[in-house]
């Protein structure tokens, strides 16, 4: 089964912050999409078909992946380009609209949550979400620590090799250069003793 989850947190009413967790099943028509969102004290849920999603938004040439890529963006972003509307007690209204101009405001989905009567099996949800996501990014953190671990030693291997090649071309220069002083001398040698028989 193919499915997305995203967690997000915001501030909506006089900075009353919220978390809603998005949970989108591709592969199932009847529970494509599942909302819990809370405000730390009421929890509100709703499932969704993709029928109902179809319904709930405002676009004529219905595109399921660009309602859900903007839905997604919508709380991915922070709400940049985008307008967000969260109102009712019982039954919370979550309005999402695109913003195209300052005036021009257009409606992405407008979905209604019920208030949850227990919340704790929401709020396992949401706490399942989150220490899956946490193992995951810990799994993904100790990967990089190893790729960086093995790039440290191999620069460490790559600077021994330079300065091994630096102290051969050196002894090598050293060598070369005493090598030539010696030919040098015995020339002059030569050269003296070749104007001294000339005399």
């Amino acid at each position: 089964m193919v499915q997305s989850e995203l967690l997000s947190s915001f501030k909506h009413e006089k900075n009353k912050r919220f978390s809603l967790l998005q949970i989108w099943n591709d592969d199932d028509q009847d529970e494509f999409l599942k909302l819990i969102l809370t405000d730390y004290l009421n929890y509100w849920t709703g499932k969704y078909s993709l029928e109902e999603i179809k319904k709930f938004s405002n676009l004529n040439d219905f595109d399921i992946n660009g309602i859900k890529q903007q839905f997604i963006d919508a709380f991915a972003t922070d709400f940049q380009n985008f307008s967000l509307k969260v109102e009712g007690l019982e039954t919370k209204k979550l309005e999402i609209k695109k913003v195209l101009d300052s005036e021009i405001k257009v409606k992405v989905i407008s979905i209604e949550l019920k208030i949850a009567s227990d919340s704790s099996l929401l709020a396992e949800e949401i706490f399942d979400f989150s220490i899956r996501k946490i193992k995951n990014l810990q799994k993904r953190n100790e990967l990089l620590e190893n790729a960086i671990q093995e790039l440290r030693e191999q620069k460490n291997e790559a600077v021994e090799s330079l300065r091994e090649c630096v102290n051969e071309k050196e002894a090598m220069e050293f060598d070369l250069y005493s090598k030539f002083v010696q030919i040098l001398n015995e020339k002059k040698s030569k050269i003296r003793e070749l104007a001294k028989s000339d005399e």
